[in-house]
């Protein structure tokens, strides 16, 4: 009974019943005076119990252990088998630095000068109905086309000035933030996905 039991003590392999290797074999091989790839390999060759926390690394650290030897025991630490495999995160799309979305539209009236084209239509009617009225009746030529002059010059003023400006905020991707301003009506609304193209913004 007793040779059968050595028997198979022998058939097992030595790594199968030996202890893990920890950070204070390690650190006890160091202080032993074994060199740098002997450790390496034993590291390597052993049943990995090593302890890579953040205590356990400055534990090895602190007992000689040099950066070259720790990597090998973080390397062989991770390829435990049955462990997780360390999950890398896929790198994002790159920032569209152009790309942004609108924040907000206002509309903006323009002041007009009030009076301006009166008066310039004024100036221009009188001179008219002076040159109309003949030399008997120029004060009422003249009157008369001083008060056309200006009515008229007032409804061109309303036209030509009473234009209409839009602002439209826009907060970009890279998470600079701009105003633009146009004098057409935009086809956009809040939350429009724009793109920056030659100074002008363009829907996505």
């Amino acid at each position: 009974m007793k040779n059968f039991l050595c028997s198979l003590l022998l058939l097992v392999p030595l790594t199968a019943i030996a202890a893990p290797m920890t950070n204070d074999d390690v650190i006890k091989m160091v202080k032993g005076g074994l060199g740098e790839s002997t450790v390496i390999q034993a590291v390597n060759g052993a049943d990995p119990g090593f302890d890579t926390s953040p205590d356990g690394l400055v534990k090895l650290k602190q007992g000689g252990v040099s950066d070259k030897v720790i990597q090998s025991i973080m390397v062989r630490a991770g390829s435990v088998p049955g462990a997780p495999a360390a999950t890398v995160a896929p790198p994002g799309p790159p920032v569209c630095h152009e790309c942004g979305t609108v924040t907000g539209i206002r509309q903006i009236d323009q002041p007009r000068k009030v009076g301006a084209g009166t008066a310039a239509g004024a100036v221009l009617g009188g001179v008219l109905g002076y040159a109309i009225g003949g030399p008997h009746n120029r004060g009422v030529g003249t009157a008369v086309g001083a008060v056309g002059g200006g009515v008229a010059g007032n409804v061109i003023e309303n036209k030509a000035e009473a234009g209409k400006t839009f602002e439209i905020g826009v907060q970009f991707d890279d998470g600079s933030s701009r105003v633009f301003k146009q004098e057409t009506q935009p086809g956009l609304s809040q939350g429009s996905r724009v793109r920056l193209v030659n100074g002008a913004l363009t829907p996505l």
